[in-house]
C-alpha cells in the first residue's frame, strides 16, 4: 500500500499553505496497491512530536475503498474528533522547533464504523487493519 502526496515529498517539508502560517488547508492526498478484502479506509494525521505527546491532527473513517484520494482541502467519509475535540483538519504549527506530520491511511475489512461511538480511534479500527501506509511531512514555523 503507497501513501502520497502532490504537494509535499515524503520527509519533506510540508508547504505554508497547509500549516497555520498560510491557508491552513489540508494537501492532496493519493493513495494506490489497496489490498484486495478492504472494504473502507481511515486516516491519521498526528504530530508525535508535540510537547503532550501525540497530538492528533486529523481523524477519518469510512472511507469507500474504492477511493483513490482527497483533494486539497476536502474530505471523504466521516471526520472523527481530534485532540481538540473538533472534527476538522487542524493544520501543522508547532510551538517550537521542527515537527513530523505523520499521515497514516489504514485499509480496513470492515464497510461502515459507527463514527457516534467511537472514542478511541486506535482502539476502533485495530481490529480491522489489513494494512497500513505512512506519509511524514515536517514544519517549522517561520
Amino acid at each position: 500500500m503507497k501513501l502520497n502526496s502532490s504537494d509535499f515529498e515524503d520527509g519533506g517539508d510540508i508547504p505554508l499553505k497547509f500549516t497555520c502560517q498560510g491557508e491552513g488547508i489540508s494537501p492532496t492526498l493519493s493513495w494506490s496497491e489497496i489490498p484486495a478484502g478492504a472494504k473502507s479506509l481511515a486516516l491519521s494525521l498526528v504530530d508525535p512530536d508535540a510537547p503532550g505527546g501525540n497530538f492528533i491532527h486529523w481523524l477519518i473513517i469510512n472511507i469507500p475503498a474504492s477511493a483513490s484520494g482527497i483533494g486539497q482541502n476536502e474530505t471523504i467519509g466521516d471526520e472523527l474528533p481530534n485532540t481538540t475535540g473538533n472534527t476538522d483538519y487542524i493544520p501543522p504549527c508547532p510551538p517550537s522547533g521542527k515537527h513530523r506530520y505523520i499521515f497514516t491511511l489504514y485499509a480496513l475489512d470492515v464497510d461502515h464504523l459507527d463514527p457516534q461511538i467511537i472514542s478511541d480511534f486506535e482502539a476502533a479500527i485495530k481490529p480491522y487493519i489489513l494494512d497500513q501506509a505512512q506519509l511524514i511531512g515536517l514544519y517549522r514555523k517561520q
